[in-house]
């Protein structure tokens, strides 16, 4: 498998006097060049792999910006547009329109069309274009929908084509969407932990558009909440690994990730059912297993109640449940429903996501689980959060407490792949923060603030690649410390990927995806929740008690 090592100089050697004939020289220095050639393949063997120079097709896919369709999962009827530390260029059927920073635009969806009124104008057409004119952000206001985000790059609006509603996809600078992809999904204390989820939240992103497929801003996709989670230590940790990306044979992987694997990642075959891949294979993992809360759980329920539930979700009057099959990796591949009139078998996820529904994404967290029937009870006894497969968070928080870097934890969870550098734009970050907006807001002076060397010592920083030259301003908040207290919401947990893996229709048939379970109406809750900030003490305490690793 390919693979690039540092290589290191040998000194040179004396061999003493040349006594032998011209022959016996060259074989003597034949049989030194070989030997040598060994001690480096040795020496080789035991270092970490290096950044290589994307080449071929690789550096042809990365985008300096990259699309995601923001609140899909709502029914916009009507909007507002907010620029903030820069005016506007609306543009719509060919015609543009410059409004000035802080001046507000209401949209509508009208008969199929997006209307759109500022100061005494107003505009309909299928498609509007909203970009800034300098260093800047958008405030984006869901209004009946209670939604309210900020976001860099730009904005394209239209009306689904459903129907229902306004689309909203947000043309956003690569390393900004990771840093707020970092800082919304990885909620762990370390610097390389950080590192390597900002390198797999890339290569996720960039796999899901190479195969053009729509990246949502929610848990379907990776979870993009715009500036809001954009914090100094989510930016550190994305410019250090700017342009970074895992490949396997010249492709971008399939850069899946879960809250835990109980000290044993799963393959993606074994829960997916589709074709092995040989960077996605089940290994023991010490780091998740003495690190990660979620390592073992018990969960019991009452025999009527759980068998009720999966009567109502399939059919059937069922009587008993069993493990019918366990893959090598201990994930739970099959479960068989017995009726009075006939069983079922679902797979081991279309059973976890029934009763997760039913019960509480707290309940069976994963597909790594015994079942036994006590007294009346069916007890779960099991380990993990989440599907297990690629990266664990827990597990690459365990590496970084250990003194691992982010090369190793990657080199851990995807084996075989390698770590490349993608050539970047003049468009890849906006250095645009939440505390930045609000010194401008105010009218405060602002000075531009220069790259250190190092990254990890300055909570703030623009560089050569930067969209724009926006200055940082220091605020209370979370933008205020470079601490790595909490890389994200200090009550958030670590999040399950899915694999964009086809299945087949079977599977597809059974499987109940997570967003169903409690994804859409936790969005709802947030977005309801973020309209008034007298509520943000009980929003803590909310999102601590229902933490999840789908």
């Amino acid at each position: 498998m390919a693979r690039n090592y540092d290589t290191y100089r040998i000194g040179n050697r004396s061999e003493g006097p040349l006594r032998a004939s011209e022959q016996s020289f060259k074989t003597r220095i034949r049989g030194f060049l070989f030997g040598l050639a060994l001690v480096l393949s040795a020496l080789t063997l035991g270092l970490p792999k290096t950044l290589n120079a994307a080449t071929g097709p690789v550096s042809m896919r990365y985008a300096d910006e990259i699309r995601v369709t923001l609140m899909n999962h709502l029914q916009l009827a009507d909007l507002a547009v907010t620029p903030r530390a820069a005016s506007l260029t609306l543009v719509a059927d060919g015609s543009s329109y410059r409004l000035d920073a802080n001046e507000s635009i209401q949209l509508r969806y009208r008969n199929g069309q997006v209307e759109a009124r500022f100061g005494r104008k107003s505009v309909k057409a299928d498609l509007l274009l909203f970009e800034l004119d300098g260093a800047g952000a958008f405030d984006v206001d869901g209004g009946s929908s209670s939604y309210m985000r900020t976001y860099t790059g730009d904005l394209e609006i239209s009306a689904k084509s459903s129907g229902k509603g306004l689309s909203v996809v947000n043309r956003v600078p690569i390393e900004d969407y990771v840093a707020s992809v970092v800082g919304a999904e990885y909620g762990l204390n370390d610097r390389e932990g950080a590192k390597a989820m900002a390198v797999v939240a890339r290569t996720y992103a960039l796999h899901a558009l190479e195969r053009n497929t729509t990246l949502l801003d929610s848990e379907r996709s990776q979870v993009y909440k715009g500036l809001q989670k954009a914090n100094s230590a989510a930016r550190q940790a994305a410019a250090a690994t700017a342009g970074q990306i895992l490949t396997y044979n010249g492709n971008l992987i399939e850069a899946v990730y879960s809250a835990s694997n109980g000290g044993k990642s799963a393959s993606n075959a074994s829960v997916w059912g589709t074709n092995a891949l040989p960077y996605l294979q089940s290994r023991k993992d010490p780091f998740d297993a003495r690190t990660s809360p979620h390592a073992t759980w018990t969960w019991e329920m009452d025999e009527g109640k759980l068998e009720k539930a999966l009567s109502n979700a399939y059919g059937l009057n069922v009587r008993s449940v069993r493990i019918s099959r366990t893959a090598k990796d201990g994930r739970v591949v099959e479960v068989e429903l017995k009726g009075r009139s006939g069983s079922k078998t679902i797979s081991g996820s279309a059973f976890r996501a029934t009763l997760a529904r039913a019960f509480g994404a707290m309940t069976v967290k994963s597909t790594y689980f015994d079942l036994k029937d006590r007294r009346g009870q069916y007890v779960f006894e099991g380990r993990g959060f989440g599907h297990g497969v690629g990266l664990s968070q827990w597990g690459a928080h365990g590496m970084a407490l250990d003194g691992r870097s982010y090369e190793e934890i990657l080199d851990f969870y995807y084996k075989g792949t390698r770590l490349e550098q993608i050539p970047q734009g003049t468009s890849v970050r906006t250095d645009v923060s939440l505390a930045s907006l609000r010194s401008s807001d105010s009218g405060e002076s602002r000075r531009a603030v220069e790259r250190p060397s190092d990254p990890d010592q300055n909570a703030s920083f623009q560089t050569d690649n930067s969209r724009s030259s926006m200055s940082i301003s220091r605020s209370s908040g979370e933008e205020s410390s470079a601490s790595l207290d909490a890389v994200s919401n200090g009550n958030a947990t670590p999040k399950e990927k899915s694999s964009t893996f086809s299945q087949d229709d079977k599977t597809a048939s059974e499987a109940i995806s997570a967003e169903n379970i409690w994804g859409l109406e936790r969005d709802k809750k947030e977005e309801a929740e973020s309209a008034s900030s007298k509520k943000k003490d009980d929003r803590k305490k909310r999102k601590k008690q229902r933490r999840s690793g789908w």
